[in-house]
């Protein structure tokens, strides 16, 4: 399981007294969307569905612009991810770095890319990530007014997950 590196992103919904702080949103990590304010939480799972590494984003913002970030280094490990971290300047970037990127290839894809379906059914792991540190409710929704607070709960209910999982 130590070969896969599973990335993926999921919204966590503010709460309205987490919206009232000084600083501006973007610097506490809030963006504004249809549903209010929210944060996403960028997450790197090993296969076994242990979190490597953990950011926060603006709610409003694509998860691929954090995707190298979250990733970390890939050498010699296979890079599981969902359609919508599917560019080809993502893929290079994984080549390059000793990776190899198994993400499927949106519909539209112009150019066709390697992808074997029965690898891609890994990415599961990091839905269940998810859904096991959002039973903890200031994970679930954000409470918490600065970034660092709240990451630290995310922390914290992570190292929980990888104690008891």
């Amino acid at each position: 399981m130590d070969e896969f590196k599973v990335i993926d992103a999921s919204h966590l919904k503010a709460h309205q007294d987490a919206c009232r702080h000084s600083l501006p949103a973007e610097e506490r990590t809030l963006g504004k969307t249809k549903g209010g304010r929210n944060t996403k939480l960028n997450a790197c799972v090993n296969g076994a569905g242990k979190a490597l590494e953990l950011t926060l984003a603006p709610g409003n913002r694509h998860e691929i612009l954090f995707a190298l970030e979250v990733l970390g280094d890939v050498s010699g490990k296979v890079v599981l991810a969902d359609r919508g971290y599917d560019s080809d300047k993502l893929r290079e970037s994984i080549f390059e770095a000793g990776g190899f990127p198994m993400i499927p290839p949106k519909s539209n894809r112009i150019n066709p890319v390697f992808y074997l379906s029965e690898i891609g059914r890994g990415r599961r792991v990091v839905e269940n990530f998810f859904c096991r540190i959002k039973r903890h409710r200031r994970v679930a929704t954000r409470y918490e007014r600065l970034t660092e607070t709240f990451i630290s709960f995310i922390s914290l209910a992570a190292i929980a997950d990888w104690v008891r999982f």
